[in-house]
């Protein structure tokens, strides 16, 4: 986790575009690697704790502030598909 805000001076919007997409892609690595190691349960579960922890801001406050951020956020998050083991 990081410890304090990151600059993003000098930043363009493409940069952002390929780090979200690597961020999403490595939850559904995470849960592939998840499925394969500990069941496709796991997996699951993975993901419904995951949602339940942005849905309460547990991961990150700031997500709750803007509405439309946040479901753009829940929304990726729910469309994963459950990986097969």
């Amino acid at each position: 986790m990081a410890d304090g805000p990151e600059s993003v001076d000098g930043t363009d919007m493409e940069q952002f575009k390929i780090v979200l997409n690597t961020l999403y892609l490595c939850i559904a690595f995470a849960m592939t690697h998840i499925a394969k190691h500990e069941g496709a349960q796991a997996a699951v579960d993975f993901k419904a704790e995951l949602l339940s922890a942005l849905k309460s801001g547990d991961l990150n406050m700031a997500l709750m502030e803007e509405t439309k951020t946040f479901d753009f956020v829940i929304e990726k998050i729910e469309a994963l598909g459950a990986p097969e083991a």
